[in-house]
């Protein structure tokens, strides 16, 4: 009795390709077409490659001089050191250190997480999870965010089940004509804070890209709770919120100059 049991269960297997379909069929897509509105401050820290590239490309030096100097930096300026105090009456601490943007072969890139942070914070500030409740699974736990045209850069030999979790996380930064990668350069943001210690000035170097720089990117949500009306809100935040660091400066903020709305086949008609 056993045995004819087992040989009537049916097995049924889904391929990664059907499954993806299905979350499609769930999730409305906007595509998002934008420019830097202000300069973007890059916020990862320097590794040794990070410092070589500010050494070469920003202080001009090769050969035996930029090794010189990417050991300096590492042994001297990477971290913290005490300086005096002009008044004497707050002990200051300047900290340097080098940020840069993330790279790769292709050029610079910024994180889906970052777009996606950007995303859930304007949603936050215009009241829209406090007002609907589960749109902030249905934007976050489900949402998605992926690079788009051509800033959609996928690496050949590598299957495609690998990009989603590799490629496609990278969202590239383009050139005012958007066909090349983005130019980038490296500037000294200053700064101070308050600490138990004491007054605390800050000193950063940072790798930027300039304003005009171009990007895309493609974002799915669940469709039920959130309306057309809630996205279009969300996005004409996100681009005040920006991208990157140093937003005390008003750096990362990006024009969005077309903003495309697909609805999910299981979603609004």
């Amino acid at each position: 009795m056993e045995t004819q049991q087992m040989e009537q269960t049916e097995v049924k297997t889904f391929s990664y390709e059907s499954l993806r379909g299905r979350y499609e069929a769930r999730t409305a897509r906007v595509i998002a077409e934008c420019e830097l509105a202000t300069e973007l401050v890059g916020g990862q820290n320097a590794s040794e490659d990070g410092i070589r590239a500010y050494v070469e490309h920003h202080l001009g030096l090769e050969g035996p001089e930029a090794d010189e100097a990417v050991d300096r930096i590492l042994r001297d300026e990477v971290g913290e050191r005490d300086v005096p105090s002009e008044t004497g009456e707050l002990e200051e601490k300047r900290v340097y250190g080098i940020n840069v943007i993330r790279r790769d072969s292709f050029g610079p890139w910024l994180g889906n997480w970052m777009a996606k942070a950007s995303l859930k914070a304007a949603a936050s500030r215009i009241g829209l999870f406090a007002q609907k409740r589960g749109s902030k699974g249905d934007m976050a736990e489900m949402g998605e965010v992926r690079p788009y045209g051509a800033s959609l850069i996928l690496k050949e030999g590598i299957c495609k089940d690998a990009q989603r979790y590799n490629d496609l996380q990278r969202i590239h930064l383009l050139g005012p004509d958007g066909s090349a990668s983005a130019e980038t350069y490296y500037k000294e943001f200053k700064g101070s804070v308050s600490t138990p210690r004491g007054r605390q000035s800050i000193i950063n170097t940072a790798e930027c890209a300039p304003p005009g720089t171009r990007f895309a990117f493609e974002y799915r949500f669940a469709e039920e709770k959130v309306t057309e009306d809630d996205i279009a809100e969300v996005f004409a935040i996100a681009m005040n919120i920006g991208l990157g660091s140093c937003k005390a400066f008003e750096c990362g903020k990006f024009m969005i100059r077309k903003l495309t709305l697909e609805h999910g086949r299981k979603g609004k008609k």
